[in-house]
């Protein structure tokens, strides 16, 4: 008996070590990784910095090109802080399908004219950032309550994020993500709360956008049918509509939306 303890405790002693042993290996190379960026950089900037301090054409092409940019004027510093947040945003954009750790897809946002005749945007659903002000965010969020998946199954074919519309061809921001399911499956509250809007509009067809909180919203479109009304009270996991193709659709899906303090996130990170 005592030898197999102490077997065991040796056992559990080797363990720790090999994993105390990976985990220092694993901060050598994230700061051998480090440097090597820094250095690079250091690197690059010097060369640019004598690029266009020389006469030669390499130098006088990069001036050309920095005045063409800025349109012959100074850029004060913080507007050169925005063109660098904006291009980070970008680049390092996260996905839009329920696995957060995929690459971000590229999106769309569309605004139509409804059956009267008369211009109508997308503004209560969030699909024109151009007209409605809102803002999309794409940094990882994080919410205290997880939510109830608003479609059992189904396939994600369109994620949050920047892509080629399928219907216009054009490059725009999508502010939500598409699940691809059976026409007439179940569509469910992702949290408990009360529905601001419940109505129709050429672009997301037969929607439904439902208030959890005063910085929490979430929006449902192109359903067949809403069995939710304006002004109802639901709780989490509800039925509140159906899976359809109505408004803007290239096939029955839930177009799904979250907006959390005036700006729409990745569903995929709360999912």
């Amino acid at each position: 008996m005592d030898n197999n303890f102490y077997e065991r405790g040796e056992y559990r002693h080797r363990s720790v070590s090999a994993k105390a042993k990976d985990s220092e290996k694993r901060k050598n190379t994230l700061s051998k990784i480090t440097l090597l960026h820094l250095a690079l950089a250091l690197v690059v900037t010097g060369i640019l910095f004598l690029a266009c301090r020389g006469d030669g054409g390499f130098s006088k092409g990069i001036k050309e090109f920095y005045a063409s940019t800025v349109g012959g004027r100074d850029m004060a510093a913080s507007e050169l802080l925005e063109v660098f947040k904006k291009a980070a945003q970008f680049t390092f954009a996260p996905t839009t399908s329920w696995d957060p750790e995929v690459t971000a897809q590229k999106n769309e946002e569309k605004t139509s004219e409804n059956s009267g005749g008369e211009e109508e945007s997308a503004s209560a659903l969030g699909e024109t950032e151009e007209q409605t002000g809102e803002k999309a965010v794409f940094s990882p969020v994080c919410l205290t309550v997880s939510p109830v998946r608003p479609v059992n199954g189904g396939t994600v074919t369109s994620g949050f994020g920047y892509r080629v519309s399928p219907i216009t061809g054009e490059y725009s921001l999508h502010k939500g993500v598409d699940i691809a399911a059976e026409e007439g499956s179940r569509v469910f509250a992702a949290y408990g709360g009360t529905v601001t809007e419940a109505g129709y509009n050429s672009v997301s067809g037969n929607y439904l956008i439902i208030r959890h909180s005063e910085s929490l919203f979430t929006t449902y479109n192109h359903c067949k049918i809403l069995l939710a009304a304006k002004g109802e009270k639901v709780k989490a996991g509800s039925t509140v509509a159906l899976v359809g193709e109505t408004g803007y659709a290239t096939g029955p899906h839930l177009h799904f939306e979250i907006n959390l303090n005036g700006s729409y996130i990745n569903p995929g990170w709360v999912l």
